[in-house]
């Protein structure tokens, strides 16, 4: 098996990582990954160091391949920073820290659901809906300080911060959503809208 195109596959970007072994399973595809030694910065410090430190396994989930699941299995590195003695991991572009999804899974699932339903993203990328929930509530929207030359602005039913309703901002020409206030009282859309410059 060619394990490059593995790499390619699962959106790695990451030069130092390598395929060290592809197990097939009837449900699911688990690839165990490792990274070679590279020069790194210490975090604290800025000094370089390639001092091993210690290693951890990582579990992580990949993007579905053909309706199978993918498993990574990530051996990463700890360094030990021979300057201040500080221990820190080596930065993957693939998996951020605490993250137990790649990326690029991470991304296809927000663009899942820009176009559909939590529920019908979730289940197309192969994750839980309440873990997709929280990657979106994780990077909010960027608001414009300047509102569009036309906006739209309408309630819909929530249940975000204790209140039952809340208020959407769209761009009418450009048919995007601008923001969405905590809810629909008047004086939270007048401020609003004092707040922006027209």
């Amino acid at each position: 098996m060619q394990y490059h195109l593995i790499i390619d596959l699962l959106g790695i970007k990451d030069k130092q990582v390598e395929v060290w072994d592809v197990k097939e399973e009837p449900t699911k595809l688990l690839v165990e990954l490792y990274t070679k030694i590279k020069k790194q910065t210490c975090p604290s410090c800025k000094a370089k160091t390639k001092r091993v430190h210690s290693y951890r396994k990582q579990l992580i989930q990949g993007p579905n391949l053909s309706n199978t699941s993918v498993k990574i299995a990530l051996r990463k590195r700890r360094y030990l920073c021979t300057h201040c003695h500080h221990t820190f991991y080596e930065h993957l572009q693939m998996v951020d820290r605490y993250q137990r999804c790649t990326n690029s899974l991470q991304m296809s699932a927000r663009t899942y659901s820009a176009i559909g339903s939590f529920t019908d993203a979730a289940r197309l990328s192969g994750m839980t809906t309440n873990r997709l929930i929280r990657l979106v509530d994780r990077h909010p929207l960027q608001t414009k300080k300047v509102l569009p030359r036309a906006i739209a602005i309408d309630e819909f039913k929530g249940d975000a911060g204790g209140e039952r309703f809340q208020t959407i901002v769209a761009d009418v020409e450009n048919k995007e959503i601008i923001d969405i206030l905590p809810d629909r009282k008047v004086d939270i859309i007048k401020e609003y809208l004092q707040s922006r410059d027209t």
